[in-house]
């Protein structure tokens, strides 16, 4: 009898990093067994075109009468723990994104809780519903969130949820020990999922997307707009040092990441030559990074793909 499992990340928006844990989790799952699989998100979406995977809603998680028996539920990455409804839907779509920004509050939270959770859960990574620990088996891997027993007025229904985890996996070991320490469980400190990509896309697979050497620049909008005049100084200064062209690369192609805009804000300011690197799916972004003489970027995951192309010695 085939086995289900079900995937659940932030899938369902066009960033690099989270689109890429339910590809790399299938993948390495694929390699023990036989298995259905499900990826699920917030909302249901279709970002094929892109490279991902489709996404079923969160709603779609808690439907328990078509939850095949025995199914597995692994919370397959990312900083997310700590994550709530309303700000994660405000990555989804253009219009959430003003709604959060016009309207955040906790009003707003408890809305989005009951429209896209069904008012089950109170942090969508942190599966608690008493109906869905009994159907599924939960697992937690690679993932982050400080401060998680800190949520306020949560812990009854943290908790328990925790403790219920079969396996916990956290990716740095300041969630690892703050999970072990205050929940009494055991937590394994693994890489970043994402690190085995290099493994699945090998550098002379992917198309170069330049003849010439360059730097790979990516910056988050929202993180960097303040700074971006002191980045284009810096840019400049690397393009005359080492007369390198400069590749420009949008990795968080989605609301409240926009980092696209950076790439536009450079290319209308700089007084030197820049190009524009092809963003528009995953194989592209990780084409960009891993042809990449250096990778500049706000990115963690820009920046873990460019380090997992670096032979050991």
């Amino acid at each position: 009898m085939e086995k289900h499992i079900y995937l659940l990340s932030a899938s369902d928006r066009f960033n690099y990093g989270d689109v890429l844990f339910p590809i790399v989790a299938k993948h390495e799952l694929q390699k023990l067994g036989d298995f259905e699989f499900h990826n699920v998100a917030t909302i249901s979406s279709n970002l094929v075109e892109c490279g991902a995977m489709p996404t079923l809603s969160y709603r779609a998680l808690l439907n328990y009468e078509k939850i095949p028996d025995d199914s597995t539920l692994i919370v397959a990455g990312g900083e997310v723990l700590t994550a709530n409804w309303s700000r994660l839907i405000s990555f989804t779509k253009e219009y959430y994104d003003f709604i959060f920004r016009k309207w955040e509050s906790p009003r707003l939270e408890k809305i989005a809780k009951f429209l896209f959770g069904k008012n089950e859960v109170s942090f969508p990574f942190i599966p608690s519903a008493p109906a869905l620990l009994e159907k599924y088996r939960v697992v937690y891997h690679a993932v982050g969130g400080r401060g998680t027993h800190n949520l306020p007025n949560q812990q009854q229904e943290i908790v328990p949820a925790i403790k219920a985890a079969e396996y916990f996996s956290a990716r740095e070991p300041v969630t690892q020990k703050q999970i072990a320490n205050n929940f009494k469980i055991d937590v394994t400190l693994v890489p970043d999922s994402v690190l085995v990509l290099s493994d699945m896309c090998p550098k002379e697979q992917l198309v170069r997307p330049l003849t010439a050497e360059y730097v790979c620049v990516q910056f988050g909008f929202v993180k960097s707009e303040a700074r971006m005049p002191a980045v284009l100084k810096e840019l400049r200064k690397i393009h005359q040092t080492h007369n390198i062209d400069i590749g420009l690369l949008s990795i968080g192609n989605c609301p409240g990441h926009d980092d696209m805009k950076s790439v536009e804000w450079i290319k209308q300011h700089a007084d030197f030559p820049v190009v524009e690197l092809p963003s528009n799916t995953i194989d592209q972004i990780t084409s960009a990074i891993a042809h990449a003489k250096i990778f500049i970027g706000t990115s963690l995951h820009g920046a873990i793909v460019s380090l997992s192309r670096i032979p050991i010695r």
